[in-house]
């Protein structure tokens, strides 16, 4: 018998509409591991939904947890992609479609405009030590990625 847990709806989601114990978490959306990229998107998706809020009560700060855990069990057992032969541009280029990010989230998360978004992710422009600091922490990974040269 195969269980399918349904995907909430995440779109216009607010904090009344996230369940408040751990138990409604699991009915919203059952933990398990990720065997896959459908799997891994999905959990992303909730973990993100679920990390803007500031106030995240004991059983959705632990279900949180726990996702965020799975998450980056599958991130760690994937086949790495080779950084070293990677420039700068690619390797942001690659996190942001990892985990799921658009232009507009790209552009939200430095700081910027759609517009500087696109001039950035294009090469035309720069990233500036700020914005290095701001993808380093979000991403989990050394600043130095981001000041490599093509």
């Amino acid at each position: 018998m195969t269980i399918t847990a349904s995907i909430p709806n995440l779109v216009g989601l607010s904090y009344k509409d996230i369940p408040s114990t751990y138990a409604e978490l699991l009915l919203w959306y059952p933990i398990r591991s990720i065997h896959d990229e459908a799997e891994y998107k999905t959990a992303v998706k909730i973990a993100g939904a679920l990390a803007v809020y500031d106030h995240l009560n004991e059983d959705q700060e632990r279900y949180l947890d726990t996702i965020t855990t799975l998450i980056e069990a599958y991130e760690d057992h994937r086949i790495p992609f080779d950084w070293p032969e990677m420039s700068s541009l690619e390797i942001l280029k690659r996190l942001l479609d990892e985990h799921g990010m658009s232009i507009s989230d790209f552009a939200h998360l430095i700081g910027v405009n759609h517009r500087l978004g696109l001039h950035l992710l294009s090469g035309e422009c720069n990233l500036s030590v700020d914005h290095i600091r701001i993808l380093a922490d979000r991403f989990k990974v050394s600043p130095e990625l981001f000041m490599k040269k093509a």
